[in-house]
């Protein structure tokens, strides 16, 4: 697959050079549009902020290569998990919020979702309407992950919901934000949980 090493690259101010052995991929959100996740990265902390993913996938699929995955961050400002952990984002604005006097809805820092016909309604720790993820971001999921895999010996054994789970951290596996702790919402329920599981399943 063509992953863009480049376009999206960050410093080494904002990741810990650090060669670990993986053991588990994590997948969230960025929770915003058009790369501004980077762009906020970049700027925090006075150029050191260090909460950051090996990789983003953008709405069209493409995918962004931010630091090499050998190294790690301060995602989860957990050493053993941080330590063992890739971190792929999905371009996507997570949880909606409805003005019902304006019949809009509304993204958690007050944009205006542009897309009304797409949302996923389903109630989900404390939020009801969600922006979907698209097909081309399932797909090249699917084919990084593969890759991934390979490259760093981590069995494709997927988790196939988005609730939490106790004890991962001694597992080699793939999971989502919101396995780790209620307070996540990503990946929110406009994801198919069991059928990406199935799909990576498949030899």
């Amino acid at each position: 697959m063509i992953i863009d090493k480049t376009k999206y690259r960050i410093p080494i101010e904002n990741y810990i050079v650090n060669e670990t052995i993986k053991k588990i991929i994590v997948i969230g959100h960025t929770n915003n549009r058009d790369m501004r996740h980077v762009k906020g990265w970049l700027h925090r902390h006075n150029g050191n902020f260090k909460k950051t993913a090996a990789f983003t996938i953008d709405l069209n699929g493409s995918v962004y290569r931010h630091f090499d995955p050998k190294f790690h961050s301060r995602y989860f400002n957990c050493v053993e998990l941080d330590t063992k952990t890739i971190v792929i984002l999905l371009e996507n604005e997570g949880f909606l919020v409805k003005d019902e006097i304006k019949n809009e809805f509304i993204t958690w820092i007050g944009d205006i979702y542009n897309k009304p016909n797409e949302i996923v309604e389903k109630k989900w720790r404390g939020q009801e309407f969600w922006a979907p993820y698209s097909d081309e971001q399932i797909e090249s999921a699917y084919l990084l992950i593969k890759q991934l895999c390979d490259e760093f010996f981590i069995p494709i054994k997927p988790i196939g919901h988005n609730t939490k789970i106790s004890d991962l951290l001694d597992e080699k596996t793939i999971l989502y934000k919101s396995n780790l702790d209620k307070n996540y919402t990503d990946l929110s329920p406009s994801w198919d949980f069991n059928n990406f599981k199935n799909k990576l399943e498949l030899k």
